[in-house]
């Protein structure tokens, strides 16, 4: 008789009852770009606690073996406690590594904040436990390099602030995940001076950021900024300075951060700091987190708290998207699209990566334990203009750089036509797509397509790559 484990396919799809290493599973929980979630009990013992079952799509993914190093060296409430590890074999027999994880019930950071919008003393309370789990990875001259709000969940029985999916995480001898001028993570929670590396080295093959904590406490003030305002900061402009360097001075904030009147001054003060430009100016997570702990004494001696309900978010401005674009669509995407403009219709060459999708995706909900699921795969473009059935809808606008399309309303291999202008498709949902600037049509989201050599030209000659 066939038992429920032979039935399954694929580490994405496996059925109740299905047995993994010492694990048994009970139900699907979500899947990610690179692995799927599973709730799970112990097969020794049904009515133990469940677990979240970590399954990697992929074989022998290093990403786990990653994970499962930062989570076995940092111990803290606010990260899931490793319980188990090892590799599942598929019906086909490849090796799929695994891991188990104490299991957090409970919702992503904005939907609880959405839900239940938190007063001062939930804010401070919450970003208190994040930055001590940040102290905690820096202490072990760790980073987590994806720090968001979908990699946060709310639990339910105690309202803890759980950080959550480790696997693009650094720590000292880890080898490199992703190839030169790749970044992991979400673009629109990128610090300002890796923003400043990738203008400053674009089109290099060798050059690579190295990033420290204060990239992650950027991350963590973009985050804290979205919970209070709804709205994400946004890095300025870059600009040549007096010697031809590129530079970025600001960062440009959400004016209400700045003036919507309920938001605590503390948390405001906090948001701005973390949100420097200058990295020194940002602190440490443990002073940060002891300086918060300070702040909530007297929240909890009985004093009152404000309430901090963010207004409704609005759309950011037009020009917002100019940093997140290329990093969204992949910069190897990009590259490949640009290279196609000036001749004729010729078949490029592949540059897919498996970490591009990783490296571009704004997050889109709560999705497992935090492993975002980030669709970003570029939809084939139609040899004419697909403005004809698109009718009844208000096209969206092009934009100062866009590329335009031919005098037959064609577009490069790879961009959509739309009104005169070439666009990248994605199927983002309506947030994703406004967080980075595009503009939604029938159920699709339209990012304006501006060929990187006219935004990040390269300026000087590479650094070795260490």
């Amino acid at each position: 008789m066939d038992t429920p484990s032979s039935f399954a396919r694929n580490p994405t799809l496996l059925p109740t009852g299905s047995v993994v290493g010492t694990w048994r599973v009970e139900a699907w929980a979500g899947c990610g770009v690179h692995g799927a979630v599973y709730r799970a009990v112990s097969v020794h013992d049904p009515r133990s606690a469940p677990v979240a079952l970590k399954l990697a799509m992929h074989p022998a993914d290093p990403r786990f073996e990653r994970e499962v190093e930062l989570l076995s060296r940092c111990q803290h409430p606010s990260i899931p406690r490793l319980l188990d590890q090892g590799s599942w074999r598929a019906p086909s027999g490849t090796l799929h590594p695994f891991l188990v994880m104490q299991w957090v019930d409970g919702v992503s950071l904005y939907e609880q904040a959405h839900i239940q919008p938190p007063d001062s003393s939930q804010a401070r309370r919450w970003l208190a436990q994040l930055a001590q789990a940040l102290a905690t990875l820096h202490a072990q001259q760790a980073l987590h390099r994806d720090l968001k709000g979908d990699n946060i969940r709310v639990r339910r029985s105690d309202g803890r602030a759980m950080l959550l999916d480790f696997g693009t995480g650094l720590y000292p001898g880890a080898a490199p995940l992703t190839p030169a001028m790749m970044f992991p993570g979400t673009p629109i929670y990128r610090s300002p001076e890796a923003w400043l590396f990738e203008v400053r080295f674009y089109g290099s093959s060798t050059a690579r950021y190295h990033p420290t904590p204060a990239d992650d406490l950027y991350a963590l003030g973009v985050t804290a900024c979205r919970l209070l305002t709804g709205e994400y900061p946004q890095p300025a402009q870059p600009f040549r300075d007096e010697h031809g360097a590129w530079q970025v001075d600001d960062v440009l904030l959400p004016p209400a951060l700045l003036k919507y009147p309920h938001i605590d001054p503390a948390l405001r003060a906090f948001t701005l700091r973390l949100l420097s430009v200058r990295p020194e100016q940002r602190g440490t997570a443990a002073q940060l987190a002891e300086e918060l702990e300070q702040t909530l004494r007297p929240f909890q001696g009985g004093g009152a708290s404000v309430r901090t309900e963010a207004p409704r978010r609005r759309k950011l401005p037009r020009n917002a998207w100019r940093w997140g674009a290329l990093a969204a669509a992949g910069l190897a995407v990009a590259v490949w699209a640009w290279r196609t403009i000036p001749g004729t219709a010729r078949e490029p060459s592949s540059v897919a990566h498996e970490e591009a999708s990783a490296t571009g995706a704004p997050e889109a909900g709560t999705v497992g334990l935090g492993d975002s699921s980030m669709a970003t795969a570029l939809e084939g473009a139609p040899a004419a203009s697909t403005e004809e059935g698109l009718r009844g809808n208000t096209l969206p606008q092009p934009v100062p750089g866009q590329t335009r399309a031919d005098a037959k309303g064609r577009c490069p291999k790879g961009l959509v036509s739309l009104n005169g202008a070439c666009w990248t498709e994605y199927s983002w949902e309506s947030e994703a797509c406004l967080t980075l600037g595009g503009e939604m049509l029938k159920g699709v989201c339209y990012v304006p397509f501006i060929p990187p050599g006219r935004r990040h030209p390269p300026t000087s000659d590479p650094p070795r790559n260490p």
